[in-house]
């Protein structure tokens, strides 16, 4: 009897092991389809690990269900239908397990309130905010120009010259140093000196 309960035992072992590889399997074929632009053949395998929680599936679900442009080169949908609500409820689900691309498509849409997005600057802000914090210099740009021009926020320059003064040595922000100097001209030296010291001791906060 001993040994029947072993050997059925390690069938079980057998077997979760077989199913956790073709799982994980699965989500690789998945990402291939994707980055081929395959979308019919990635949403079909990346819509499971999506409803299971996993951060990057729901995003990737979202990038195709999405725009194009915010994701994905050329028009062709090669086998998805845009569905501007499923987009954002993807992004949504991506973001709160602290997707930082997800949170930066989530509150720009909330930040300027397009198609099926009512606009809240305030929530928009909050979303980039997270983004920022996790050191994406897109959401931090979009942040400093927030405490800046008081879009969902007070304003703020000693915020605004932090945010974008931390993206402006990033590829294709040059002019955030242009915007963090104009708003230094409304600050005092104090204020410039504070703002300077919350950059140096800035540390990117990842999501687990």
């Amino acid at each position: 009897m001993k040994s029947y309960l072993l050997g059925g035992a390690a069938a079980v072992m057998l077997m979760g092991l077989a199913t956790g590889t073709a799982w994980a399997d699965a989500y690789k074929d998945g990402m291939a389809a994707f980055r081929n632009e395959d979308y019919a053949a990635a949403l079909s395998l990346l819509m499971p690990y999506a409803k299971d929680g996993d951060a990057e599936a729901a995003y990737l679900l979202g990038e195709m269900f999405g725009p194009r442009s915010w994701g994905q080169k050329g028009e062709n949908r090669n086998g998805v239908e845009q569905d501007n609500a499923q987009a954002i409820y993807w992004w949504g689900e991506a973001a709160k397990a602290g997707n930082s691309n997800a949170q930066m498509k989530l509150g720009w849409w909330l930040l300027k309130g397009r198609d099926v997005v009512k606009q809240d600057e305030a929530a928009g802000m909050n979303w980039l905010l997270m983004a920022a914090n996790q050191g994406e210099p897109q959401a931090q740009y979009e942040v400093g120009i927030g405490y800046w021009k008081g879009r969902g926020v007070k304003p703020d320059p000693i915020a605004a010259y932090m945010w974008l003064e931390l993206c402006s040595t990033e590829p294709g922000f040059e002019n955030a140093a242009e915007y963090r100097d104009e708003v230094a001209k409304t600050m005092t030296p104090e204020q410039v000196n504070q703002a300077k010291l919350m950059v140096q001791a800035f540390a990117p906060k990842r999501a687990n």
